[in-house]
């Protein structure tokens, strides 16, 4: 099955010249090199895990807001979703009206950011939802004020600062030929604008197979073998810049 060529094809490439660079990213995947003996209908089972969740109990005080990240890989591709108090909550700019279609055969690791500011937060409940597919995990914290900070109103809310991305793959391994998303999710204000940079540090719009959405993700129509690389996001406004990769991996379909 695909997943089963996916991690083959990855193993071929660790004894290939940019072994060291893909060995870096391999590892960011948290994939045992033991799973390439497993039997096929094992190997090819969709699955989730959580990398990185926040504490059960976090403290907040005055000042630079509280950072709750989840980091979840998967197959397909996961997504992480916030919940207060078991009510959404979205941190990024939400720009796009576009539905972005996760590829069933991709394999990624994801990272998710929650900005919590001061006030309005006192015992309240942070969770975060991956969901890889029918598969979800959630991890869940209690958020306390450590300094009695009152709550903050919604014009100190849209004070001036600069993007932060907030929601990107670290890598994402998906078939030569298919269609892919790489998310690029931030907040600023003034809202940023997003520009991307190829494997070769070209601007993507060069290329007409690539195009970047109002809302940060960058689409890549009929993936190839020498997109094999960093892509990097950037995301301004006048205040600053910041910038993302996110490692892709074209793998050969079965």
């Amino acid at each position: 099955m695909f997943y089963l060529v996916l991690l083959f094809a990855a193993a071929a490439l660790l004894s290939g010249g940019r072994s060291s660079n893909v060995n870096r990213h391999m590892k960011l995947l948290e994939l045992d090199n033991n799973i390439l003996n497993m039997q096929s209908k094992q190997a090819t089972k969709k699955f989730i895990a959580l990398i990185k969740k926040p504490n059960p109990v976090s403290f907040h005080s005055t000042g630079a807001p509280l950072e709750l990240t989840c980091e979840a890989v998967g197959t397909p591709a996961p997504s992480i979703h916030w919940f207060k108090n078991d009510a959404p909550v979205y941190e990024y700019d939400l720009e796009s009206n576009e539905i972005i279609d996760t590829n069933p055969t991709s394999l990624a690791r994801v990272s998710s950011t929650l900005l919590v500011r001061a006030g309005g937060a006192a015992g309240a409940e942070y969770s975060c939802l991956a969901v890889a597919g029918h598969n979800t995990l959630r991890a869940s914290t209690k958020v306390y004020n450590s300094n009695g900070s009152t709550d903050l109103s919604e014009r100190n809310k849209l004070l001036p600062f600069a993007p932060r991305i907030l929601v990107t793959y670290k890598v994402l391994v998906d078939c030569i030929g298919c269609n892919v998303v790489l998310p690029c999710r931030a907040r600023g204000h003034p809202r940023p604008m997003f520009s991307w940079r190829d494997n070769t540090g070209r601007p993507v719009g060069n290329d007409p197979r690539m195009k970047v959405l109002r809302s940060g993700e960058l689409i890549i129509s009929t993936l190839l073998w020498t997109d094999l690389g960093e892509f990097t996001c950037r995301a301004t406004n006048m205040f600053g810049s910041t910038l993302a990769t996110t490692f892709v991996y074209p793998a050969r379909p079965e």
